[in-house]
């Protein structure tokens, strides 16, 4: 069994929705992937089946998912204890598994109330469109596949 696959069994891995049409969505997830050394993120636009599926199942559906303009995790995927976040919970929750210097900053904003950090995550969600580009206007979505 080679380092990567008892790696993969032993560590839960963690889906990450994003809009697969927005420019700045798509530069968080390249960053991401960059920095996940332990390979325990997995990616799928919003736009996708296994999105609307895995969402349903948490009572989240395409219309409360376009309402909440925001990104999910789902933390434990596929298994009994899996959980849903969204907004900031789930921003503070990617670094906190990114470990390392990573961490140390999502223990900090984590100290931050969430209405707080949600504030914050909602005045951005408005303009990110603007600064990092959209594909809304031609429907395409950039894919990244899950496994």
């Amino acid at each position: 069994m080679t380092d990567s696959a008892k790696s993969g069994s032993a560590i839960s891995k963690a889906l990450i929705f994003y809009d697969g049409l927005c420019g700045f969505c798509n530069w968080i997830v390249r960053w991401i992937i960059k920095r996940d050394l332990h390979d325990r993120f997995r990616f799928a636009p919003q736009q996708s089946a296994i999105a609307e599926a895995v969402l349903a199942r948490h009572g989240v559906d395409a219309q409360a998912m376009a309402a909440a303009d925001s990104v999910f995790l789902v933390v434990s995927y596929d298994r009994p204890s899996e959980r849903l976040l969204c907004r900031s919970d789930a921003g503070v929750q990617v670094l906190l598994l990114l470990g390392g210097e990573w961490a140390i900053l999502g223990r900090l904003l984590g100290a931050v109330p969430r209405f707080l950090r949600d504030f914050g995550y909602s005045l951005f969600a408005r303009i990110r469109y603007g600064g990092a580009g959209s594909r809304r206007r031609s429907g395409r979505s950039f894919l990244l596949e899950l496994d």
